[in-house]
This record gives C-alpha cells, structure tokens and sequence, in this order.
C-alpha cells in the first residue's frame, strides 16, 4: 500500500508543478470557437515490457480493450480538465512465473478505469494533453500465483496527442503504468510498465 501511496503523490504532484505553466498556455492561446461534447471511445492499450521500478516484475506485458465515455469538462485550478470513465472489456497480461525470464503464464480479466483525468495543453480542438488515470483489474486466476490477489488496481501517468477528424477524434500516447494488488495479498511483485494507447472518440 506504501508504494501506491507514492506512486499517488507523484502523479498529484506532476499534475501541479504544471499548474502555472498551463494556466499561463490556456490563458494565452484561448480558442472561442471550441465547446466542450461529450463522446464514447473505443480504446486499446499495449504495454510491450515492463521494468524495475515499485513493481518486481521484468519481461511482462499487457493488452487492454476499453470502452469509454467522456462525460465532464472542468476548470480545476483555472485549468481544462477533461474527466472520462473507461470499461475494460478485455484485459490479457503475460508474464514469467519467477518474475524474470522463465516459463510464462497468461491471465484474463476485466475492471474499470472509473477516473481518468486529461489536461490539455492548450485550447482548441487538436491538442497535447497530460493524463493520469487510476483503475482495477479483475484476473480469472491470482496474479501471479495462488499467494497474489485476483483484484489488482492500475495507476497511470502520461502525455498523448488528441487529433480532431470532424465529426470525431482521436488520440495517440502513453503512459508510465502500475499494476498491483496493495499488499491485499502476501505475495505483490507489481509490474511497472510503458503502455502505448489509441483512442477513437464519437461524439454525441
């Protein structure tokens, strides 16, 4: 639990040392012509390795399917906030069982990503953004063996890009990601990964 505690506080605190810089942006770039809609999004996430960071786990990776909606935009701190919620339809990982480069073993599930937070960078309707998001992932097996937990939470950060296509939109980037079950569990080796996401947007 320690670990997501401090994997929280960075993320809070990389969210506002950018406080002042953005709201300097936004305040200089304003863009009348934008209004906020809410939209659906079909969403997919590749993490393609992990590493040693607060989790334990090496040469793992991870696939998720999402859908999601975009439903609120907020003014936190004089600063656009986009909030969405995103169901995971399909989650895949695959990782070694002793955590480096032996036999490997795959898991299914699902969860829920109930809070993602988007800032963009400046005012329109094509944009960089930061991101951050917390979640959980329910597996079909303990993760990773009978000593882990079946529910695990997610906590990501990152940045992207939101391309406006019209009537849609779309959105590239990643995200510096964290799977664990918060010491639920005796055993919680974690994995830490870069996951790369798309997102397609439809607009209500």
């Amino acid at each position: 639990m320690c670990h997501m505690k401090y994997l929280l506080l960075i993320s809070f605190l990389f969210i506002n040392i950018c406080h002042f810089s953005l709201k300097h942006v936004q305040a200089q770039q304003g863009n009348t012509d934008y209004t906020f809609q809410p939209s659906f999004s079909v969403s997919g996430s590749y993490a393609p390795y992990s590493f040693r960071a607060w989790g334990k786990m090496l040469n793992s990776r991870h696939l998720f399917l999402k859908l999601g909606y975009t439903h609120t935009e907020l003014d936190i701190l004089s600063i656009r906030t986009q909030i969405s919620s995103e169901l995971i339809v399909t989650g895949w990982l695959n990782y070694p069982i002793d955590g480096r480069d032996g036999e490997r073993e795959s898991l299914y599930g699902f969860g829920m990503i109930p809070l993602i937070a988007n800032i963009p960078l400046r005012e329109g309707n094509s944009y960089p953004f930061l991101t951050s998001s917390i979640g959980f992932l329910v597996t079909q097996y303990h993760f990773p063996n009978m000593n882990g937990a079946r529910f695990n939470f997610l906590l990501g950060t990152g940045a992207g890009y939101h391309f406006n296509t019209g009537n849609n939109s779309m959105e590239v980037g990643y995200k510096i990601h964290h799977l664990s079950n918060g010491y639920m569990a005796s055993e919680n080796p974690g994995i830490d990964s870069i996951v790369l996401f798309v997102n397609f947007y439809f607009n209500l």
